[in-house]
This record gives C-alpha cells, sequence and structure tokens, in this order.
C-alpha cells in the first residue's frame, strides 16, 4: 500500500516537473519572438519606418513588457511620431525598468527641453553624468550646454560645452554652441574662432554656416556674411535654418 502512494506521488512530481519544464520552455520562446519583434523593429525605425517599426513593437510589448530598451524605442518612436506624451511615457516605464540608464535620462531631459522645462531638464541630464559608465557622457554635457545657453548663463554654458569638446574635440554642434556662449559673454575673438573651428571639422554643418553668417553681418562685414548664408540655403534648402539665411540675404539686396 505504501509502495503504491510513493509511486503515486513520484507520478504527480514527475508530472508537474514536466508541466513546469514545458511551461519554462514556451516563456522562453515567447520572450525569445519578443525580442525578434524588437530587434525588427527598430531596423524599421533606423530606416524611418515609425509606423512599422511601432507595428513590431507593441507586438513585442505583449510578451516582453519589462524590457527596458524596448521601452526606449517606444519612446523613439512615438517621438518620431509626434507624440510626446506618450514618449515621456515610455521613457519613464524604460528608467522604472533599468534605473541606471543613462541614455533613458539623458533624452528625457530633451524632452523636457523642448517643452522648457528646464530644471527638470537639468535634473535629468544631471541623473544621466551620475552614472560613471555612461558611454556618451558628451551628450549630456552638451545638453545641460543648451539649457544654461538658453537660459543665458553664459558661464556655466561654457563649462558643460568645454567638458563636451574635451571628450570629443570634433563634436561640431557642442562648438557652435560654444561660439554662441561667447557671443552672450561679448567675447567675440573666442566666438568666431569656435564657428571657425567648428566649420574646420564640418564645413557644411548648417548651424555653424548660420552663426557665423549673422556673426559678420553684425560686424558688419555684410559681404563676407552673404557666403555663409548662401551655403546654409546650399547645405539645408528646406529648413528653418534656410528661411533664416534668406531673410539676411533679403535685408541686403
Amino acid at each position: 500500500m505504501r509502495a503504491q502512494l510513493r509511486w503515486r506521488v513520484l507520478g504527480v512530481i514527475l508530472t508537474l516537473a514536466f508541466f513546469l519544464t514545458g511551461c519554462a520552455a514556451d516563456k522562453a520562446l515567447r520572450q525569445k519572438e519578443g525580442r525578434s519583434s524588437r530587434d525588427l523593429g527598430e531596423r524599421y525605425l533606423a530606416r524611418n519606418q515609425p509606423s512599422k517599426a511601432l507595428e513590431h513593437f507593441l507586438k513585442a510589448l505583449e510578451v516582453i513588457p519589462d524590457d527596458p530598451y524596448l521601452q526606449y524605442d517606444l519612446a523613439l518612436t512615438y517621438d518620431f511620431k509626434g507624440a510626446l506624451d506618450k514618449a515621456e511615457y515610455h521613457v519613464r516605464e524604460a528608467i522604472k525598468l533599468k534605473p541606471d540608464y543613462s541614455n533613458a535620462y539623458n533624452y528625457l531631459g530633451t524632452i523636457y527641453y523642448r517643452q522648457r522645462r528646464m530644471e527638470e531638464a537639468i535634473q535629468a541630464f544631471e541623473k544621466a553624468l551620475s552614472n560613471l559608465l555612461y558611454m556618451a557622457p558628451q551628450d549630456a554635457q552638451r545638453n545641460l550646454g543648451r539649457v544654461y545657453l538658453d537660459l543665458e548663463q553664459y558661464h556655466e554654458a561654457i563649462i558643460h560645452l568645454k567638458e563636451a569638446i574635451r571628450l570629443v574635440p570634433d563634436f561640431v554642434p557642442a562648438l557652435n554652441d560654444l561660439g554662441k556662449a561667447y557671443e552672450g559673454l561679448k567675447m567675440y575673438d573666442q566666438a568666431r574662432g569656435t564657428y571657425e573651428k567648428a566649420l574646420e571639422y564640418n564645413p557644411e554643418y548648417a548651424g555653424a554656416l548660420l552663426n557665423m553668417g549673422k556673426f559678420l553681418y553684425r560686424s558688419g562685414e555684410r559681404q563676407k556674411s552673404k557666403e555663409y548664408f548662401e551655403k546654409v540655403i546650399r547645405a539645408e534648402p528646406g529648413s528653418d535654418i534656410a528661411h533664416e539665411a534668406r531673410s539676411y540675404l533679403g535685408a541686403m539686396r
């Protein structure tokens, strides 16, 4: 009798073990499929196809909602489609799942910056930089520089922009911003030299071309400024800064 009972118990244990093994295998398979959907979505996003990317990301979300990288991908995709509120929600979810996710903090800071939520932006960028393992600190340093530049706190802006350039000497957007910060402090020789340095690294960087043109225009070098405004239009013909360059050219006619 006892032997029969032992065999019955053993049978139940084995059945349960097979069932649990099967569940684990099924879960692993579904997670693999979810990651495959995420990877496919990332490829579509890289090709500037956000709708197709979103289709695959949402499919992945049903299986791997606790994947911080998927949440980050969703934030980028919604941002691409103009849904900034959803972008903010998903990047916050990414941070909840991975509290040391510096890229996500940096991205959240850019969302706050675009919404003119400057104090929150500063906090997010500083949080990104607090992680010593952050692989792209120059991005958060440059973004802090942009915030302080907009707040007209030029000395603070220069500190962060110089640090970004120390980390990546050919960081042209940071050089361009640094030139503007020098102009804000009326350090005109440094501003001009910084714009020139930016254009040495990238002669077609429209932002630096525009700022150099404006600098020369204000300095009275109108003919020379015209060359830079024309280069802006050739570099980015349909952009807002090209429209601004055309306005300066129109004023010189």
